[in-house]
């Protein structure tokens, strides 16, 4: 039995764990020690772990305890994570400004201390110099922008040169070709994909769950630094998921998603204004100019978008709330219902009060003249 060392969960299945083992270089099968399942404790894909009870020739172990995360996504439910990609594409699904938007925000909020990366993939069947115009959109507004093919290689250095020891996790909706990227990377992978099998362009899953893939091994072959290929790079490829299943923020954090809607707020005369139908709103007003640029029409009907499903799930949310207070109680710290007038048994208090309002006062008066004999 080797001593204990540290390891990194690269996939979870129900029969246990996969753990890769640096020192070694090797992946192991490993479970959880009993201790964990009684705990409760969920184990996540990205997580360090420290194993005990190693046996290298059979490649098992034990995982004994879970480090500290340094971060978590929850959509998808990852540890541990450096950045996130989103990939979108320019065409086969065509561009959707508000899908892009959304992504953009559903990951600024699950991790606020770093900027999401957007890939735009597909790049070879873009019209003219559209992605030119949109890495140009996305960039003056802070973000970094890649431009790619996975068909053609266009932009795959940048791109493997940005993944270089770091945990990423690609994200996107389906088809846009989140595992041809990293086939291309790493062929060795052969990670499902699929194509496009119907008019309106809506890409099907290939990708059913979450999994670290390492690609340092076809690194060798693109043009980075000896350090970086030096560096394991670990993607997770996510299934895609739909507008429904992206978080949803409060009504006050919307704006704050959205630089240029936040520079121009600060132009604003009412401290409170959502910039949806305010008169003199500074925000509605540049919208409404003649000579605004179409960028900030389309991002601003992105935000309005947003902003009315988020107010909407903050009213339903809110309604619900009332409907569950209105018909329960918490005892013990536990909610249960209330009970009807007719049901509930009345409380020592009022039958107190009732014995002592059910006495006849002149009763009360002749037994205290009694008394005085």
């Amino acid at each position: 039995m080797a001593a204990d060392k540290l390891g990194l969960v690269t996939r979870s299945h129900a029969g246990g764990y996969v753990v890769f083992l640096p020192e070694d270089g090797v992946t192991l099968n490993c479970q959880a020690r009993g201790r964990i399942k009684k705990e409760r404790s969920s184990i996540l894909v990205g997580d360090r772990v420290e194993l005990g009870e190693l046996d290298l020739n059979r490649k098992e172990a034990v995982i004994i305890r879970c480090l500290e995360r340094s971060s978590q996504s929850s959509r998808p439910n990852i540890a541990n994570v450096d950045q996130v990609v989103i990939v979108q594409a320019i065409a086969q699904p065509e561009w959707n400004q508000l899908w892009c938007d959304r992504y953009i925000v559903h990951f600024q909020l699950e991790m606020p201390d770093t900027m999401p990366i957007l890939c735009i993939n597909k790049c070879d069947l873009a019209p003219g110099d559209q992605a030119l115009s949109l890495r140009n959109i996305y960039e003056e507004l802070g973000y970094r922008v890649l431009l790619c093919s996975a068909a053609s290689g266009i932009g795959m250095d940048e791109l493997a040169e940005m993944l270089c020891g770091r945990i990423t996790v690609l994200a996107g909706p389906s088809g846009v070709g989140k595992s041809s990227l990293l086939n291309r990377l790493e062929p060795n992978l052969e990670l499902k994909t699929g194509i496009m099998e119907n008019e309106f362009g809506v890409g099907r899953h290939t990708t059913t769950a979450s999994e670290l893939y390492q690609l340092n091994p076809h690194f060798e072959n693109l043009m980075l630094s000896s350090t970086q290929k030096s560096d394991i790079a670990w993607v997770a490829d996510t299934p895609g998921f739909n507008l429904a299943e992206l978080r949803c923020p409060e009504p006050q954090e919307v704006m704050w998603q959205f630089p240029e809607i936040v520079k121009l707020k600060e132009s604003c005369r009412f401290s409170n204004c959502l910039h949806l139908v305010e008169d003199g709103c500074v925000i509605l007003e540049e919208i409404n100019r003649d000579d605004t640029s179409p960028v900030l029409v389309e991002r601003y009907l992105s935000y309005a978008s947003i902003m009315q499903h988020s107010q909407e799930a903050y009213e339903e949310r809110r309604s619900t709330s009332t409907k569950i207070e209105s018909t329960t109680k918490v005892t013990g710290g536990v909610l249960i219902p209330k009970l009807k007038g007719k049901y509930r048994a009345a409380s020592r208090r009022k039958e107190k009060q009732r014995v002592v309002y059910d006495i006849d006062p002149d009763e009360e008066d002749s037994d205290s003249d009694d008394n005085e004999d």
